[in-house]
């Protein structure tokens, strides 16, 4: 049994800059959106300087009271100065385990050690921010493939080293990965080209753009303005289009260093997925713990044929990519089958897909057509030109055409898949003994066209997703709440058959 060590210690400037880099984004939100001007700068500063050092003194004591210890099947940890804590994860707890690499921690070999565990409750996640790599690799080992190693070293009657039966499928302790893939510089540029996501880039450059006028003289500001106003639609349409170009190009920059050098290799029930340029990440699923697949194809990506694919999982999920983790940043969507087959051979198979009934096209196209409406309406009363805006209601109907005619839902003796769209065409696939709740809903305008919604939960990292499908026949949902229910899946599998 080990002592307690202590963090490497640059976590100190880990977790120190780590604060800076929220503070400053509060400062630049501060000074950008910030209406109070009344006081002098030396306030600001001062208010910076007690925001260092308490951020500074922060990590150095969560350096000092921060210890751990790892043994056989467990990692120990005990924290905190004035409350102090201590915790235990137990091998038999571990959903996922991912090795981070920053900046900071990649000038030093070091990597942040993050842990997800089932019954965590509001803590399924934990970290230990700057280790060195062959620490990390020990922690990993041995609560990811320590039991294994051990009985597969442990000796028979006999003297011979022998597997349980339970780890047979496991020749994850020393053997060569079963399947390699990586993404090329080709499919890599082409992701960075397509991506979406572009919104949210466009709402951050127009930000920047509205407070232009706090570094510019006034008169220079006014003339602008007065420029803007007296300019055609054509100029402001091209101030758009310039605008959504610089978002688009920010877009690619963040793809770029978010998947280059991203690959997989499964070795046995685990899959581990590398990626990133500045921030290098390691992550390893097991293959046992996905509860869903999804295949998501964006407006730029589908003409060309390509898809991502995001599996969802116990434990693996990210922020920023909805609690999912991706699988496959790009690739063709004839390709997807192979993939799977290496990977999580279990979702492997086709999926012929039933549509859904005509009266549904209605509600689809209405759905989006009404606001549409409302929104081009008042545009036109209130601003010149706005007549023009009413070209979003045949916009609003073409979706609505292109949602409903996407739509679709299958199902064999193991899976149920759906396929639906909002703006990018989503295909999740999810094993039957996966699935959570199945439920069956309808608003009183379904039901004046006899249609439902079906919804369909997983479980997945820290809380369970639902995925649903608007607009079934009332029969069409019936039909797949009893493929769900055991008391009518045996009828519907003989039915089925026959």
């Amino acid at each position: 049994m080990s002592d307690f060590k202590r963090q490497h210690p640059i976590s100190i400037f880990v977790s120190f800059f780590g604060n800076l880099k929220q503070m400053i984004i509060t400062l630049i939100v501060l000074f950008f959106f910030g209406s109070s001007q009344t006081r002098g700068p030396w306030f600001y500063f001062l208010v910076l300087g007690a925001l260092l050092v308490f951020s500074f003194l922060s990590g150095f004591l969560h350096w000092l009271t921060f210890r751990y210890r790892l043994d056989e099947q467990e990692l120990h940890i005990r924290q905190g100065l004035i409350f102090r804590k201590k915790r235990y994860i137990h091998q038999d707890r571990v959903q996922s385990i991912d090795l981070n690499a920053k900046l900071i921690q990649r000038m030093f070999n070091l990597v942040e050690v993050r842990i997800e565990t089932a019954g965590g409750g509001d803590e399924p996640e934990f970290r230990i921010i700057a280790l060195n790599k062959e620490e990390a690799n020990d922690i990993r080992n041995e609560l990811l493939y320590g039991k294994k190693k051990r009985e597969t070293e442990a000796p028979d009657s006999d003297g011979n080293s022998v597997l349980s039966e339970e780890e047979i499928d496991e020749e994850t302790v020393s053997k060569e990965p079963d399947y390699t893939w990586k993404l090329s510089t080709k499919r890599l540029i082409t992701a960075a080209l397509t991506s979406s996501g572009i919104g949210v880039a466009a709402t951050f450059v127009a930000a920047l753009f509205s407070q232009v006028q706090q570094f510019i003289p006034e008169t220079w500001y006014e003339t602008a303005i007065g420029f803007v106003v007296e300019s055609s639609v054509l100029f402001i349409l091209s101030f758009l289009i310039l605008v959504l170009v610089i978002a688009w190009l920010i877009r690619i920059v963040s793809t770029v260093l978010k998947y280059g050098n991203f690959s997989i290799e499964k070795t046995g029930n685990d899959i581990v997925i590398a990626r990133g340029l500045l921030e290098r990440r390691q992550l390893t699923l097991n293959r046992r713990r996905i509860t869903a697949v999804r295949l998501v194809q964006n407006v730029l990506r589908q003409p060309f044929g390509y898809t991502s694919v995001y599996v969802e999982s116990a434990g693996g999920g990210t922020k920023d990519e909805d609690l999912s983790t991706i699988l496959i940043p790009l690739c063709k969507e004839t390709e997807v089958k192979a993939h799977l087959e290496k990977i999580v051979p279990d979702f492997a198979f086709e999926r012929p897909l039933t549509g859904l009934p005509k009266k549904s096209m209605k509600r689809y196209m209405v759905r989006l057509t009404v606001p549409a409406v409302i929104a081009a309406s008042a545009i036109t009363y209130f601003f010149d030109y706005g007549a023009y805006s009413f070209a979003a209601i045949i916009v609003a109907l073409l979706m609505g055409y292109w949602q409903y005619k996407d739509a679709g839902i299958g199902v064999n003796e193991r899976f149920l898949w759906m396929r639906m769209r909002k703006f990018a065409r989503t295909t999740v696939i999810v094993p039957k003994k996966r699935i959570q709740t199945v439920e069956v809903t309808s608003n009183p305008l379904q039901r004046l066209n006899q249609l439902t919604t079906l919804e369909v939960s997983i479980l997945t990292s820290i809380t369970g997703k639902t995925f649903s499908l608007r607009h079934l026949s009332k029969q069409q949902s019936m039909n797949y709440y009893m493929w769900y229910s055991y008391e009518h899946s045996t009828k519907y599998n003989e039915e089925t058959k026959s």
